[in-house]
């Protein structure tokens, strides 16, 4: 068997759709409620202080460019996590034995089937949120007219509010001089997708409760790493050594260093990691079986 046929892969695309219709079902409506029920939520609220004011006029528009800013916020952060739930479920075909059964004898190779559950929760997903991120623009414009008196009306976009708060979690200045803020913005979002593919590597090696091994992996490597660094402070304090002037030093030596050279050197180390951690995740994969002591 080949190990790529695009044929095979629209197969495993049309039955993975089909047999788990109700589970994307479920997944699709999770992320449009994350960007529609916000919206919903405060045009109610609105409605109902309007309806139960005395003239019946209710706030004017202008009090609602400030609400949209912390409506933008709600969106943004539980549409996040929706997302990274999503991401938890990369495999969730095989969190029963028959579901592993289903599986593991299609006719179709592992990277068919790898690439297609990484292409559901990367890009699928992803498309949704847009869409969902639409569908609450066209409710909030439609529910605004109802809702407020205009007076200097200006209408201001919640897609770009939205899209704005995910922006200002990039930096607008970094260290490096101004013409490798790019690369600045690519390390960024590299650590973001690091930060993001944990959760296919432990779905790959947990089928179970994997979203909840993955929280409390991060939990217990933070506490490490402030124990770590605790620890490393008390012991030179004991020992009494000169450690503000070694990280001058430090800084001093990379201070003469290119900043793009700096900015390539984290980039490839990160990308790397980041190959390192998705072929761990398709290595897993590859070797599923249909009970472990691991995944009973």
């Amino acid at each position: 068997m080949k190990n790529f046929d695009i044929r095979r892969f629209c197969a495993v695309a049309r039955w993975d759709l089909t047999i788990n219709r109700a589970f994307y079902n479920k997944m699709a409506m999770a992320i449009a409620a994350c960007s529609i029920l916000p919206v919903l939520f405060y045009h109610a609220i609105e409605l109902l202080e309007k309806v139960m004011d005395s003239d019946g006029v209710g706030k004017p528009y202008s009090s609602f460019l400030g609400d949209l800013e912390i409506i933008s916020v709600f969106i943004s952060v539980f549409s996040s996590i929706a997302l990274t739930v999503v991401l938890g479920f990369m495999f969730h075909n095989l969190r029963n034995r028959q579901g592993r059964i289903a599986e593991l004898t299609l006719p179709a190779s592992n990277i068919e089937r790898f690439l297609w559950h990484a292409f559901v929760v990367l890009v699928g997903a992803h498309v949704w949120f847009l869409m969902s991120v639409a569908l609450a623009e066209i409710l909030n414009a439609i529910l605004v007219a109802v809702t407020f008196n205009f007076g200097d009306y200006e209408y201001v976009s919640l897609t770009s509010k939205v899209c704005n708060n995910f922006y200002r979690t990039l930096p607008t200045s970094m260290v490096f001089d101004e013409s490798f803020h790019l690369g600045a913005y690519v390390a960024i979002i590299l650590s973001s997708l690091l930060g993001m593919s944990v959760y296919p590597l432990f779905n790959a090696w947990k089928y179970r409760h994997n979203i909840a091994y993955t929280i409390l992996f991060y939990i217990l490597a933070w506490l490490l790493l402030i124990v770590l660094i605790s620890a490393c402070a008390a012991f030179a304090a004991i020992c009494s050594w000169d450690v503000a002037g070694f990280f001058y030093r430090t800084y001093g030596f990379f201070e003469n260093v290119p900043s793009w050279c700096l900015v390539l050197i984290l980039n490839v180390f990160l990308a790397g990691l980041l190959f390192l951690m998705w072929r761990c995740t398709y290595r897993m994969y590859c070797k599923a079986q249909i009970t472990t002591r691991r995944n009973p």
